[in-house]
């Protein structure tokens, strides 16, 4: 039986907002030739997606989980894609609190930088560092 309003295909919101690591990665490769964030955005959305596989078999047999603390810490590291299609796709970590929140702070992060970085050619990273460097006495 599913829940009422439920679908098992993924929402426009959820395949627009997973392809966007790939969409930015692609824009700076062009731009610049280098394919490290689609790369790492692969991968570790890959191993992101096995971690929260693995995690919701072991909670379904009742053994010993895994770390939210490492489940954010993939995302952080260019993993959140691989995670948002795994709440989605399997239903995991989808009801609890205080994940979500940490787990949209992160995709928002990435998604200030990428915007940071594509549409303001690096403003507020600039303003960081040049604000660090005052800091520090550069």
């Amino acid at each position: 039986m599913t829940r009422r309003g439920s679908s098992n295909r993924l929402s426009f919101f959820t395949l627009f907002t997973v392809s966007l690591p790939l969409i930015c990665s692609l824009i700076l490769f062009y731009q610049t030739a280098n394919f490290i964030p689609l790369l790492v955005y692969s991968v570790m959305s890959g191993i992101t997606f096995g971690l929260y596989r693995r995690d919701k078999n072991r909670a379904v047999r009742g053994e010993w989980r895994i770390s939210e603390s490492t489940l954010h810490l993939c995302e952080f590291f260019g993993g959140w894609a691989g995670g948002l299609l795994a709440q989605q796709v399997i239903r995991h970590k989808t009801q609890k609190g205080s994940f979500q929140i940490v787990f949209w702070l992160i995709v928002i992060s990435h998604l200030v930088f990428w915007s940071d970085l594509l549409i303001f050619q690096s403003f507020l990273i600039n303003q960081l560092i040049s604000n660090e460097s005052k800091i520090i006495g550069y």
